[in-house]
C-alpha cells in the first residue's frame, strides 16, 4: 500500500492584519484515501451494472425492430 499523500499548506504573506490575534490550529486529514477507494469501487460496479443492463436489453429491442419491420413490409 503506497504512503498517503500529504496535504501541502502555504502561508500567505500579510494574511492577518497587524496586531491581530492569531489562533494556531493543528489539522488532521480524516478518511482521505479510503474515499477514493470506495468511489473507484462504486464506479466499477456502476459500469458493470450498465453494461449488463444494455446487454440484456439489446436482444428484445432487436426482436421488436424485426417485428415492426415485418408488420410494415408489403405483403407478398
Amino acid at each position: 500500500m503506497p504512503a498517503p499523500r500529504s496535504t501541502l499548506l502555504r502561508e500567505t504573506p500579510d494574511a492577518a492584519p497587524t496586531g491581530a490575534r492569531v489562533i494556531d490550529a493543528h489539522y488532521n486529514v480524516v478518511r482521505g484515501a479510503s474515499r477514493g477507494v470506495w468511489r473507484r469501487i462504486k464506479t466499477v460496479l456502476m459500469a458493470i451494472f450498465w453494461a449488463a443492463l444494455i446487454g440484456f436489453l439489446i436482444p428484445p429491442a432487436w426482436v421488436l425492430v424485426q417485428e415492426v419491420g415485418a408488420m410494415l413490409a408489403p405483403a407478398p
